[in-house]
């Protein structure tokens, strides 16, 4: 065959292709579809701009890519960062979405790659209600056989531990008592004199004396009405006296408190009560003193020192406690022990291999979405930084597109208030509906990017 010949096959080959797109789009009624025919024809006929734009967050690298969610709820992906001057926060972005990119607010995405994040992608909320019900199911039907074979182990384990730690921790005290001593001085004269101190001043006497000053002044009342100065008198005067019986005025206070102030004191029990409640709640809602405590706790939990310290104490009284450990693997290896593993591993094996399934798919349905992502993320370092563009509506003005290089025509890229999963573009949404149902199809992403 000539040149000439392989070049009217090369181009029946394109328009072939183009018209099998658009008789795509005129046909097919699922917008997946739609959407993937969009993205050939904007990449065969390169209908893109080039935009210039900064980047608040300074996380955007070339490559990463530019979504807007469709009215299904999906994504779409209509640019990409093109360029990223690690010097400065200017961008150049490829916007192929057709519409102004100045109809639109640019918002920067990512993943850390925190074990909070990764738990919050692999077990999004409809997925720890799936898990939630497999595990109630599952102890409702065998909580008592399992709660029967491995309650013994652990009464027994608890039994013999709680010595070994009492011990461990007593003389781990007695190791680092000049440190307690010396935090605790510390302590004292940063948090109690500075912080407590005046709070009780100003915060809590005030509402002490507002609920029991009133019942403390009935209650002296009485006492003093039925107190008798000439008895406490005359006794004071004969233990003056060298007569042989002392002590009197001790008799006296004592026949007192039993028969004059204790039945006072029973008497206003119901009255001392609501005012000790009354004192408490008001303790509790106030701000000031609610506060002031969350700092302080907030600093003992932060204080190097005190962190430090507990930590050496709990390693050496637990982690590093050698016959702690032993009493531990003389319990959970015995035959015993082993019985009771087998049979509460039989009661959970199914359940915890369908959670398994959950998080990470199966053969038969591949790979779970979810957990292709943290794949991609945490393996491949990919997906990491994305943006989302979310329709404003028609700005006012001259509508420049930030092609010029002038500062007031770039567009600039904010950061959002809170991550979302990174978008995936379903490519196989009718092609899953005919396959057999399984626990859940596998799909496919697409993502056009640059070159990273």
């Amino acid at each position: 065959m000539t040149h000439s010949q392989f070049r009217l096959i090369g181009i029946l080959t394109l328009l072939g292709s183009v018209i099998a797109v658009g008789v795509s789009v005129v046909r097919s009624s699922d917008d997946a579809v739609a959407r993937v025919s969009h993205v050939m024809t904007a990449t065969l006929w390169d209908s893109s701009q080039t935009i210039n734009a900064i980047d608040s967050g300074g996380r955007l690298r070339a490559g990463d890519a530019i979504f807007i969610r469709v009215e299904d709820g999906g994504w779409e992906q209509v640019g990409f960062v093109q360029r990223a001057d690690p010097q400065s926060d200017h961008l150049q972005l490829t916007w192929y979405g057709g519409s102004n990119p100045n109809e639109y607010q640019f918002d920067q995405h990512w993943q850390s790659g925190s074990l909070q994040q990764v738990i919050a992608t692999m077990m999004p909320p409809e997925k720890q209600q799936l898990i939630k019900h497999r595990l109630t199911s599952v102890l409702e039907q065998h909580g008592d056989e399992i709660s029967a074979a491995l309650m013994p182990l652990v009464q027994e384990s608890m039994r013999r531990s709680l010595p070994i730690i009492e011990s461990s921790f007593r003389e781990s005290v007695a190791r680092h008592r000049s440190e307690i001593d010396r935090l605790g001085r510390r302590l004292n004269r940063e948090i109690v004199q500075q912080q407590l101190v005046p709070l009780a001043k100003e915060e809590l006497l005030p509402i002490i004396r507002r609920h029991a000053q009133p019942e403390a002044e009935a209650i002296g009342r009485e006492l003093w009405d039925r107190a008798s100065l000439w008895r406490f008198g005359w006794r004071a005067v004969l233990d003056q006296t060298p007569i042989p019986q002392k002590g009197l005025v001790q008799e006296e206070w004592e026949r007192f408190v039993e028969e004059e102030a204790v039945p006072v004191v029973e008497a206003h029990t119901d009255q001392l009560v609501a005012a000790v409640q009354a004192t408490l709640r008001d303790i509790a809602a106030n701000p000031a003193v609610r506060a002031e405590l969350g700092n302080v706790l907030s600093e003992l939990a932060e204080d190097p020192d005190a962190r430090d310290l507990v930590r050496d104490i709990l390693k050496e009284t637990v982690v590093d406690n050698q016959s702690l450990r032993k009493v531990w693997e003389d319990v959970w290896t015995s035959p015993q022990a082993k019985e009771s593993l087998r049979i509460a591993g039989d009661r959970l094996e199914p359940v915890i291999r369908q959670i398994g399934d959950d998080l990470f798919g199966t053969r038969e349905a591949g790979i779970d979405p979810n957990f292709a992502r943290v794949l991609r993320n945490q393996v491949l370092g990919k997906d990491r930084h994305w943006v989302v563009a979310s329709y404003r509506g028609r700005m006012t003005g001259n509508g420049a597109l930030g092609n010029g290089g002038d500062e007031e025509d770039l567009i600039e890229i904010g950061v959002a208030n809170e991550s979302e999963s990174y978008p995936m573009i379903y490519m196989a949404r009718n092609f899953r509906d005919a396959r057999p149902k399984t626990r859940a199809n596998s799909v496919e992403s697409v993502s056009r990017e640059a070159p990273r």
